[in-house]
């Protein structure tokens, strides 16, 4: 290796020294970002940069957007005892009226959509699935209850709370006579439902009606309105039956049969009337075979068998939606198909209403922020409301019965189950 020389070794020396020199006298006009060390390490020494004009606001520092905060709003009902099928579609409503009012975006606050399960609906075990909705402060309403028994058994509770209750099914007619301060119902209810059926039998010239409940307080309540009706229609009732749910119903269609009544009405839910129009033609009753909105499913032509079931009646206070010719019906319908992979069933259009009837009111108590959404709130709001919906006009009686009492018949053809029309157009 070769040695440096003297002189170059001194201007090698000279060169370092004065390029330490340059660094060290660096008093940051260049726009460098060189600080002098502190020497105690405290991070108090180092300045936040300020933003660039565009930036916009004098501050220096950037705030984190806070989140909205969360309600919840609950349902529930049979979803998965032996009438899930009546009550699944407007819990799938509600849901999808949930998720497209927080993709909306125009809500103070996020909302979750929260359904529990009371299996068959039952006014025993109702109560204590009340109290999970009551003693949660998320809650801002509860869109049910389905069946009248659970509603009965829970109305006060929810009235005591202050708390919204709107029933998108339950059809009892005492129900809004029961004093419950909170409570609204989305439906016509059974007194325009049993005057309905007996109406249907007037106008297809029958004379003589079988009668028949399940002893629920849904299905009791009905039977009485119909039975009413029919005396004030001079029809001639020969028969008159309560029978708790069972399996084997040859009491029943052998007192049907020897009467041979023109039309036979039960009042009661799908799982029974399947089993009472099925032994009713393996008996050979020839008469009309009836039942009101606790039986209409969609499947309960395939569930009597499509022979058995031809030309079944069904009435409902709820129109199918599906073929309806109204832009916000079919916005509906689409949307519910794209969600669920199916046609909206019973009550869908009305689970869907009544959600954005709550929806509305809570966007209203919360137009200056999320502070004013409180139970109190959308209950008066909901009271006040005058909203239209995909199934009909939403407006209150003072005892927060739904105005609009229209009943729409069906009837079953090979199989499936097609809507004639409202009782009124008949």
């Amino acid at each position: 290796m070769r040695k440096l020389r003297g002189t170059t070794l001194v201007s090698l020396l000279l060169l370092m020294m004065f390029v330490l020199a340059a660094c060290s006298s660096d008093d940051g006009d260049n726009g460098g970002g060189t600080t002098t060390a502190s020497g105690d390490c405290d991070p108090s020494t180092l300045e936040p940069a300020a933003p660039p004009a565009s930036a916009g606001g004098s501050g220096s520092t950037f705030t984190l957007a806070q989140a909205k905060p969360t309600l919840t709003i609950g349902t529930f009902g049979d979803r998965t005892g032996d009438n899930a099928n009546i009550i699944i579609p407007s819990h799938n409503a509600m849901e999808l009226a949930v998720k497209q009012a927080n993709e909306s975006g125009d809500l103070p606050v996020t909302l979750v959509f929260k359904p529990l399960d009371n299996k068959n609906g039952s006014g025993d075990t109702a109560p204590a699935v009340a109290q999970q909705f009551i003693g949660d402060p998320s809650v801002i309403g509860v869109l049910g209850g389905g069946f009248s028994g659970e509603v009965a058994a829970t109305g006060q509770l929810f009235s005591d709370a202050g708390l919204l209750y709107f029933t998108a099914v339950a059809t009892r007619p005492s129900l809004t006579d029961s004093g419950f301060q909170t409570f609204f119902r989305g439906v016509a209810n059974d007194n325009d439902q049993g005057a309905g059926i007996i109406e249907v039998f007037e106008h297809l010239g029958c004379s003589t009606v079988a009668i028949v409940d399940d002893k629920t307080p849904y299905g009791a309540g009905l039977a009485d309105v119909a039975i009413e009706n029919a005396a004030d229609a001079d029809l001639d009732v020969v028969l008159e039956e309560s029978i708790e749910p069972t399996t084997d119903y040859t009491a029943l269609v052998d007192s049907v049969v020897a009467r041979e009544p023109d039309a036979l009405f039960y009042a009661g839910y799908a799982a029974q009337f399947q089993l009472v129009a099925k032994q009713l033609r393996e008996k050979g009753y020839e008469g009309i075979i009836s039942s009101g909105d606790g039986s209409k499913e969609e499947t309960i032509g395939e569930k009597i068998g499509a022979e058995d079931a031809e030309d079944v009646i069904l009435t409902c206070p709820c129109p199918d939606i599906n073929i309806s010719e109204e832009e916000d019906a079919k916005a509906f319908v689409a949307d519910f198909k794209d969600e669920f992979g199916e046609n909206p069933g019973i009550y869908a259009a009305e689970g869907y209403d009544v959600a954005n009837v709550t929806i509305e009111a809570i966007r209203e108590c919360g137009a200056d922020g999320a502070a004013g959404i409180t139970r109190a709130c959308v209950v008066e709001k909901v009271k006040e409301t005058n909203y239209d919906g995909v199934s009909k006009t939403f407006e209150f009686e003072d005892n927060g019965q739904v105005k609009t009492g229209a009943v729409s018949v069906f009837v079953i053809r090979d199989g499936k189950v097609a809507e004639v029309g409202t009782v009124d157009s008949l």
